[in-house]
């Protein structure tokens, strides 16, 4: 992405703080002013010192007074304003993201790691509010400040002011060479800081793993690995801003001394008063200070240029839908589901489904089987939209799913996944996920049907009860049965269960197939299972095996066939 098309479209997010923009004007003129009066402030409480001036000496007073105070205000209204665009527009561009975020479809997760998208939502965000507050406005007052004091320099002696020309062009020359190096520099470190931070959300979530195996010092060394990366990016880009800042800042100061020298000559001449060189040598820090400082702006503008080209990216993506949908209730109307010759690969060279075709009718239940790698729970992906079939089509109703809206045609479905992963939130938020708008008596029915309610009754605060980060506070069971809570509430005709009894103790799972019994005359159950025994009941059952639908039938007729069913059954019987 070009920089100059990118530093327009972060230039949009600006607009609707126009007014905002406008006062950080007026306090910037404000302050440039202020800055300069201290050297015209200067000028004449020195010549009054010198002349022994008594009589000025009280409106000399006053004036500092007012300087001083006008300072203070103007310098708060500029903070606080600053502070208040930046916030404004990297909580506009965060939201943005996060409501992109939630529209992209299932690849997009499939190939961009948690820890990469957090870091566009932090470090980057954090760089173009900088880039749009301070950096933004600086950029515009350090060269109205290096003019401004370049012309007063000019009328207080124009041959001394000539010495300063060369300080502006040498260090923009600089910043221009060193600019590109830094935004390079940017784009490797938040792509390492990317790495960094999904390796350590990765370990961190996986603490039972790395101390029951002794994984401490082998996770640890390949932390350091990835923290080292980070810190050798960072010391290599302070490097080369150093560079600039010392390149800029030594121009400065050869400047500032050839003045020094040549304004107290100008001085023992009689050519210049003493006044006008002090408020020479103030006027020059405002000369040189805005140009050394333009090179550490201009690298910190191509490092908020690279953190806007990351998220762009990410909202450049295709979305699934074009806006977060609302939370609708689910269908009433399904009478059957098709999959037709059905391929999919996420790799087209190696397809994980190959040509499978299914038929399920309203109120039966599907159970699926087969070795892991199989492509059971590819299906799912495929049903719920989160993925798309190279080849073949789905329908519900006789309706192919691509020409549904994703809304609707989610809302056939009841998903129990196999990983049971909760919110941060109470038992209460989590099961009312199913449907938003639920009564208590519903809430108490779907816990009672998921075998939850009496370790619910048994919390100190009931459904109440907070669960912790992805429900940390409950056991795995528990946490299952919540999960199966929400699906059950949600009411859907068709209720996907992947696994969904495998955390489960036996006489848990005992009562959750009960349920699912009961649930059969008003549901359509396609099960994914390992634990042949709790789909013996089920009214046909695939068996799937690389890819492909290898046998179908009940129970006792797969039993009978003799087949990889029979093979599987008995090896768990």
């Amino acid at each position: 992405m070009e920089s100059k098309s990118t530093f327009r479209r972060l230039l949009g997010y600006t607009r609707p703080y126009k007014s905002v923009y406008l006062i950080l004007l007026i306090t910037m003129i404000a302050g440039v002013t202020l800055d300069l009066s201290i050297a015209w402030y200067l000028n004449r409480i020195t010549n009054a010192a010198v002349e022994a001036d008594s009589s000025a000496w009280p409106s000399l007073i006053g004036t500092g007074v007012l300087i001083l105070v006008l300072t203070v205000i103007n310098g708060y209204a500029d903070t606080y304003y600053k502070t208040r665009v930046s916030s404004s527009i990297r909580n506009d561009i965060r939201l943005g993201t996060l409501k992109k975020l939630l529209c992209l479809p299932g690849e997009f997760y499939q190939s961009h790691h948690s820890g990469e998208l957090l870091t566009r939502l932090t470090s980057d965000n954090q760089a173009i509010g900088q880039a749009c507050s301070d950096t933004l406005i600086s950029l515009i007052r350090n060269p109205l400040m290096a003019l401004l004091s370049f012309i007063y320099l000019l009328t207080i002696n124009w041959k001394l002011a000539l010495i300063c020309i060369f300080i502006g062009p040498v260090t923009l020359i600089i910043g221009g060479l060193f600019g590109n190096m830094l935004r390079k520099n940017s784009n490797e470190l938040q792509h390492r800081i990317a790495g960094m931070t999904s390796q350590i959300q990765e370990t961190l979530g996986s603490s039972m793993v790395f101390k029951s195996f002794g994984l401490e010092k082998k996770l640890f060394q390949r932390l350091q690995m990835k923290s080292n990366e980070v810190s050798e990016t960072e010391i290599r880009g302070g490097r080369i801003q150093a560079t600039v800042n010392g390149a800029a800042t030594a121009i400065g100061i050869l400047a500032f001394i050839i003045t020094f020298i040549v304004g107290g000559y100008f001085v023992s001449q009689g050519m210049m008063a003493i006044g006008g060189l002090i408020a020479f040598i103030q006027l020059m820090n405002h000369l040189t200070w805005p140009f050394t400082g333009i090179a550490a702006l201009w690298g910190e503008l191509q490092q908020a240029i690279g953190a806007a080209d990351r998220i762009f990216k990410v909202l450049d993506e295709k979305e699934e839908y074009p806006a977060i949908p609302e939370q609708t209730g689910t269908q009433s109307d399904f009478q059957s589901l098709e999959l037709r010759e059905i391929s999919f690969g996420y790799d087209p060279d190696q397809p994980i489904l190959k040509e499978i075709s299914i038929d399920v009718e309203a109120g039966k239940t599907t159970a699926i089987v087969g070795p892991s790698g199989s492509g059971k729970s590819t299906l799912f992906n495929l049903l719920l939209g989160l993925s798309q079939p190279q080849e073949g089509k789905i329908m519900i109703n006789g309706e192919e799913i691509q020409a549904i809206n994703l809304n609707r045609l989610r809302s056939f479905f009841s998903l129990i996944p196999q990983e049971n992963f909760l919110y941060s939130g109470t038992i209460r938020d989590n099961i009312a996920d199913g449907k938003a708008d639920a009564t208590e008596e519903e809430l108490i029915r779907a816990a009672t049907d998921a075998n939850a309610i009496d370790f619910i009754r048994q919390m100190p605060d009931g459904f109440d009860t907070e669960v912790g980060e992805g429900g940390s506070r409950l056991s795995v069971g528990q946490r299952q049965r919540i999960s199966i809570a929400r699906a059950l509430l949600r009411d859907a005709p068709i209720l996907l269960m992947d696994e969904a009894t495998a955390s489960l103790d036996n006489e848990s799972e005992r009562l959750v197939q009960e349920a699912m019994e009961r649930l059969k005359s008003k549901r359509t159950v396609i099960a994914i299972a390992h634990r042949l025994f709790t789909i013996r009941n089920a009214d046909q059952i695939l068996v799937m095996d690389n890819g492909t639908v290898t046998d179908r039938g009940t129970h006792e007729e797969l039993i009978m066939s003799e087949g990889r069913y029979r093979q599987l059954y008995s090896g768990v019987e």
